[in-house]
């Protein structure tokens, strides 16, 4: 077997093992967005310690696509099109999900921030003058 074609292999096998943790990771941010609104606080730490172990396997993963990447042009070649676009996808997807659970969980507190300043307004302090009176 040449080094060509050890290297595709490999590099198959690292797009494949990235879009199997891919999946890992899309079901697990699923979880925390249903952790975060059901205020599940337990469940969602447990669920962010293994997002947290996935994405750094998946750097990993990545770190070694791009060192084989480096050996051979993996953009012109159309045997790896289709890997690259579900792992593209997935990505996406991921991306996607990040942002709602974003704007979901910027939105409510807003709205309790809101909530709190209408309810529990801040009290200011009295200021008074050298001389006594209220400044």
């Amino acid at each position: 077997m040449n080094e060509n074609t050890a290297v595709k292999q490999n590099l198959i096998e690292v797009l494949g093992k990235e879009s199997l943790l891919l999946d890992d990771i899309l079901s697990q941010q699923v979880v925390v967005h249903n952790c975060v609104t059901k205020r599940n606080w337990l469940e969602l730490e447990s669920t962010m310690t293994k997002l947290q172990k996935m994405s750094d396997d998946f750097v990993e993963l990545e770190n070694q696509r791009v060192a084989l990447s480096e050996k051979m042009n993996i953009f012109q070649n159309p045997e790896f099109t289709p890997v690259l676009n579900i792992v593209r996808n997935k990505l996406n997807k991921s991306k996607i999900e990040n942002h709602v659970l974003n704007e979901y969980i910027s939105t409510t507190k807003n709205f309790l921030q809101g909530i709190f300043d209408e309810a529990l307004p801040q009290r200011r302090n009295t200021l008074y003058s050298r001389f006594g009176k209220i400044v």
